[in-house]
This record gives structure tokens, sequence and C-alpha cells, in this order.
């Protein structure tokens, strides 16, 4: 079935706006004390970046490539969500700063629920969370595209950034900067490239 463009600007704006909601409507519920000062204190987008499309994506993971062709074990398969027609490179230097903010920001709001097994504030929430929340940063840039910022599930069959191994689904982010694609543990705020990544042949999807 052929979706018009009208109607997949309006699923994108609907599935957008719901991950925003439900990630900002999480971390107000489970915060037990909330100042939201930050937000006006978020880091807003280097310029100079370069623009990266849905079918250069597709072709890097068909060929089980990363940034600048590198070879990964990412299965070629993997079932993508994408909902815009071009995002921005991230700038690595803003990727840092942000990520330093983004630590700040849920430790200052008590939002560490690493090992308390709350299914109201897991893996997903804090995906979820850093990926609108870096949306944020963009509109306040005013940007009229995305960063590229991915959410991505996979099956954590070995450990990484403090993060232990179940065989279960797992969710983090992924990063496509212009130095290299970096998956990102929000929980623990450590990050590898993708090539390095120690459960980069286990990953299911990614929504993008």
């Amino acid at each position: 079935m052929q979706i018009s463009l009208t109607m997949k600007k309006k699923i994108n704006i609907i599935v957008g706006s719901l991950f925003l909601t439900i990630a900002l409507f999480v971390f107000l519920i489970s915060c037990k004390e909330t100042n939201l000062n930050e937000i006006g204190e978020i880091p807003k987008e280097s310029g100079g970046v370069e623009y990266i499309s849905p079918q250069k994506i597709a072709k890097y993971f068909a060929n089980q490539r990363s940034h600048n062709w590198v070879k990964t074990k990412v299965p070629r398969d993997i079932g993508m969500i994408i909902l815009d027609s071009k995002f921005k490179e991230i700038d690595y230097y803003f990727f840092r700063k942000f990520n330093s903010w983004f630590r700040d920001f849920v430790f200052e709001n008590g939002v560490m629920s690493l090992g308390e097994n709350k299914q109201n504030l897991d893996c997903d929430n804090h995906a979820l969370l850093y990926k609108s929340t870096m949306a944020i940063s963009s509109y306040k840039s005013q940007s009229s595209e995305e960063l590229a910022i991915a959410v991505v599930v996979v099956r954590q069959v070995n450990e990484f950034a403090g993060i232990p191994a179940t065989g279960n689904f797992h969710m983090l982010n992924l990063a496509f900067t212009n130095k290299g694609w970096y998956i990102f543990e929000p929980q623990t705020h450590e990050f590898v490239k993708l090539e390095e990544y120690p459960n980069q042949e286990y990953i299911q999807y990614m929504i993008l």
C-alpha cells in the first residue's frame, strides 16, 4: 500500500510526539524531586555537519558496515523503522558535550534506576529519554532536521557498560557522528564505536 507524503509526515509527527510524551511523562512521575531547569541549559547542536539519508544507512547495514565503511557483525536483516527522509549527522564534540549534560540532567533529577528493576524507568525509558532530549536540543537550535540518534533493540548476550549479560532484550542508543557511529548506554553514559560493541551481532531493531 502506498502512503502519501502528507500521511508520512503526519505519522512522523504522531510517533515523534508519542516518544517525547512517553519519555517525559515517565521521567516526571518517576522522580522523587524534579527540577527541569536544566532543560533551559540543554546544549545547542553545533553547525557544519553533513546530512545522512535512510538510503545510505540501509546500504551500510546491508553490507555490514559502519562509519567509513568499517566492517561490523551487525546482521544484514535487522528491522528498521526510519521516520524521516534525512537526518543531520551529529558533530562528535557536540555528542560529548550533550552526554555530559544528559548525565547531570538525570543525576540532578534523581533518575538513576540502574539495578532497581523498575519497569516504569528501565532501559527503554532511558533510551527514549535520551533520544527525546536530543530532539529538544535540535529544536532549540532552530534546525529543520532531526539529529541522527537511534533507539536500538538488542539481545544482551554479553555484558556492556555495567549492564549484565541476561540474554533478554535490551534497549540503548546509536549515535551517527562525523567521527564514527557510537553505541551509547543511557543508564551508565558509556559509549563505544559500533564495530567494537560486544553485542553488535545481536542487534534486532533500530528506530531512527
